[in-house]
């Protein structure tokens, strides 16, 4: 496997978009392996498409001979047909990020891209299930930290401030609007700050469309956040100093419930409790750990806000119970093992 010439489609330029280095990179880097950004007027043995890849170029790329492996990571296969399915071919065509133009993404994903590829990579069972309607060479690799500094939490006491963390992109600073109404309820009872970790800024749409200022939005949840930018450095000791991390999501949104458990495995392996929305990937993942910590209804939100907050030595149990679940089922060794799997049905 030393000798294939491997030709990655990443997310971004500098390869630092998480989906770059927690996924391919990092088993490359891990394996000591060695690629190339993708350029179209070469061949290789392997062409890796991140989630970011133009994917109308899938059956143009296999016609050189190479093998397809397709990051499928997000949740697009369930979308259906939408404004944002339409908006997103249109726009990657119009952009260059495309060099055909897709009608409807999710379709044209579902019915040649994915059957298409010679492996199709997900990140959660949930997403496994779905793309193996559509193709049948499909593996489940979750995401590992790379390149970054990660906190372990010790101490579990608490002051009488009640600090709460939540960690993310810009673009998925909305979902903490479903705890607008949860955090007045909570406040009645409890002094609290959250600590947000993310992006000065987003963009709506593409990544590029209908900028937005992330402080401006946290100022309409609650004024009890306080806000620092994301950086690889510090991002995790920022959350370890914390008593908790929430991480609540829209589900009647297909796109965000979809998501896998990558970010709830990555802040167990920081020592810390979660509290969540009842997403299938978190609640597979909490029932399988022996963990209750994941809400359907504001009611449950409180109640579990609550509960961690009032009990440090209760924080501390859930928190090593979650922590060595992350390690034992998610730690590098079981994640690159799965990467090897893949690898080895292709290449020996």
């Amino acid at each position: 496997m030393n000798n294939l010439k491997i030709g990655y489609w990443p997310n971004s330029k500098s390869l630092e978009a998480p989906g770059d280095r927690r996924r391919f990179i990092f088993y490359l880097e891990s394996k000591g392996l060695s690629y190339e950004i993708y350029n179209s007027s070469k061949n290789y043995d392997l062409v890796y498409l991140s989630q970011a890849a133009d994917i109308s170029q899938i059956k143009k790329i296999k016609k050189t001979g190479a093998k397809v492996f397709y990051d499928n990571i997000d949740s697009y296969s369930s979308e259906g047909f939408s404004f944002e399915s339409f908006f997103r071919g249109t726009a990657k065509y119009f952009m260059g990020r495309n060099r055909y133009l897709i009608i409807n993404y999710t379709n044209f994903l579902n019915n040649n891209a994915l059957p298409s590829a010679d492996a199709v990579v997900c990140a959660s069972i949930e997403q496994l299930n779905i793309a193996r309607n559509y193709s049948s060479n499909v593996f489940c690799i979750p995401d590992h930290t790379h390149n970054e500094d990660v906190s372990l939490k010790i101490d579990y006491t608490s002051n009488k401030i009640i600090n709460i963390g939540w960690e993310g992109l810009g673009s998925n600073v909305y979902q903490l609007n479903i705890l607008k109404d949860v955090l007045k309820e909570y406040a009645k009872t409890h002094e609290f700050n959250i600590h947000v970790i993310s992006d000065k800024f987003s963009y709506r749409y593409m990544n590029k469309f209908f900028k937005v200022e992330t402080q401006n939005l946290l100022k309409k949840i609650s004024k009890n956040i306080i806000f620092h930018e994301w950086e690889s450095h510090s991002y995790s000791s920022i959350l370890s100093s914390c008593d908790f991390v929430v991480i609540p999501i829209d589900l009647k949104n297909k796109m965000a419930s979809g998501k896998p458990e990558n970010k709830l495995i990555n802040i167990w392996k920081m020592g810390l409790p979660v509290i969540t929305s009842s997403t299938n990937s978190y609640k597979r993942v909490m029932d399988d750990c022996g963990l209750d910590l994941y809400c359907e209804n504001k009611n449950e939100w409180v109640n579990k806000l609550k509960m961690l907050s009032d009990d440090n030595d209760l924080r501390k149990r859930l928190a090593k119970k979650a922590y060595n679940y992350a390690i034992e089922n998610y730690g590098q060794d079981a994640v690159i093992s799965r990467w090897d799997a893949m690898f080895d049905s292709f290449f020996k």
